[in-house]
């Protein structure tokens, strides 16, 4: 019965976070179709500034994650000062990250040097990075109200502040994109505008709500608390940094296997593009699974519960075997269909079609591997998921699949084939080791 208890729990947890990560994504998916109205230099510069600030944005979030465990685990052992101390740190820390990274924003031009672009292409560029960069620092300020309230067990919040971002992100773009009375339309660069003004805009909403609601009257102080290295600041880097880099190590992956196969043609291109976007929204469902777990294991760790701690460890490995097994039949039981929406072409289909068989395949590690390391959030031990990250995803993923793909010895070079054998491979081995540190970390709690 408590297994179903929990496991109920953390589904409760996990659904709103699922929509809002969807709904997240949802606002890139808006900026590309309206952006791609107006013309295909819009497009693709769209699909290139989103590129460039996607690793910035998953850095500093991956730092601002700590909230989380740090918050659940204060919840746990009952110590609502602490808490309110921990979101006034946190909040300080977010300045300085959201700057920094609108400043890496402001001066993408080494970068694109390199792309050899088109010179209207590398304008609109230029011109959305720029407006985008100004959000940076309100969502930074976001996240950390995100993580504080996820890390008291309410995920409902995230939920209605990521639908409404995804509402309000339409009519202004439709207003900077396209024009209206005196505002004139500025393309892909309108894209930046409204993205920095919903980014300011979640911000504002979610300091009024914590601050009016009274859920969180209990962790209120009546004063700002100055920032504490020792305290305050010194742990949420500590526990945020390896994060943010694991974040880093998998984005970074995957996108240099998008440059890796350029030379391979268009047709490569193309059918690793459809595998990768839809695999990508099905990583939504073991990754918000994984960040309810944080949350349950960080309030067990902070009441020092043993037994619910097992249970939850259960559970959370065993729910995520369950999920891959459900993902891995669903990517092949659907994959004709979905690759039909994408294209017609049956160049691109038959090697998609063969692409989705490798997604299929690695769907239960990823589960495992990306459900393991919630677990071990939670748990405060983010260290070691970070260098495994490096070595299964990199060392693995990216070495492997760059020698299958084009310098194989003893057969024939496989081409797109050989980076996706290096995902499965990479991914299976990041499963193992993530495991084998829990059951090595709970030997020692227990």
């Amino acid at each position: 019965m408590t297994y179903l208890l929990e496991l109920k729990i953390i589904l409760r947890l996990a659904w709103p976070i699922l929509i809002a990560q969807l709904a997240l994504t949802g606002l890139g998916v808006v900026d590309t179709l309206m952006s791609g109205w107006v013309g295909v230099e819009d497009l693709a510069a769209i699909g290139l500034g989103t590129s460039i600030l996607l690793p910035v944005f998953m850095f500093a979030t991956g730092v601002l994650l700590a909230m989380t465990p740090l918050t659940a685990k204060a919840l746990g052992q009952q110590q609502p000062s602490k808490i309110a101390s921990q979101l006034h740190q946190g909040l300080w820390i977010a300045l300085p990250i959201g700057w920094l990274a609108a400043l890496i924003m402001w001066f993408p031009h080494p970068l694109l040097n390199l792309l050899q672009l088109d010179p209207r292409v590398y304008e609109l560029t230029v011109g959305y990075l720029f407006w985008a960069a100004f959000g940076l620092p309100g969502v930074a300020l976001y996240q950390v109200y995100r993580f504080y309230w996820e890390g008291l067990g309410k995920t409902l919040p995230t939920l209605g502040f990521s639908l409404a971002a995804l509402v309000l992100n339409i009519p202004l773009n439709a207003l900077f994109i396209f024009g209206w009375g005196p505002i004139e339309g500025m393309g892909a660069v309108g894209a930046g505008v409204a993205t920095a003004i919903v980014m300011w805009s979640m911000f504002v909403a979610a300091f009024i709500y914590v601050r009016l609601h009274r859920d969180f009257t209990p962790y209120r102080l009546n004063k700002i608390l100055a920032p504490n290295w020792q305290q305050g600041i010194k742990p949420i880097l500590w526990l945020g940094v390896p994060m943010a880099f694991a974040l880093l190590f998998e984005v970074g992956m995957f996108t240099f296997i998008v440059f890796f196969i350029a030379p391979l043609g268009t047709v490569i291109i193309g059918a690793h593009q459809i595998a990768i976007s839809f695999t990508s929204l099905l990583f939504m469902f073991p990754l918000s699974f994984a960040m309810a777990l944080t949350i349950r294991i960080g309030y067990a760790y902070g009441q020092q519960d043993i037994n619910l701690l097992r249970v939850l460890l259960r559970v959370g490995i065993i729910g995520a075997l369950v999920l891959g097994v459900l993902l891995s039949i669903f990517t092949l039981a659907s994959s004709q269909f979905v690759v039909r929406a994408y294209t017609q072409n049956p160049d691109v289909m038959a090697i998609a079609l063969s692409l989705f068989i490798f997604a299929a395949a690695y769907q239960i590690f990823d589960a495992i591997q990306v459900a393991a390391a919630g677990v071990l959030r939670g748990l405060q031990d983010t260290q070691v998921t970070m260098w495994v990250t490096l070595f299964s995803y990199w060392m693995i993923g990216l070495g492997l699949g760059y020698w299958l793909a084009f310098h194989a010895v003893g057969f024939e070079p496989m081409g797109v084939f050989g980076f996706w054998t290096g995902i499965v491979v990479g991914l299976l081995i990041a499963a193992v080791l993530l495991f084998w540190r829990l059951k090595w970390l709970f030997r020692r709690i227990i």
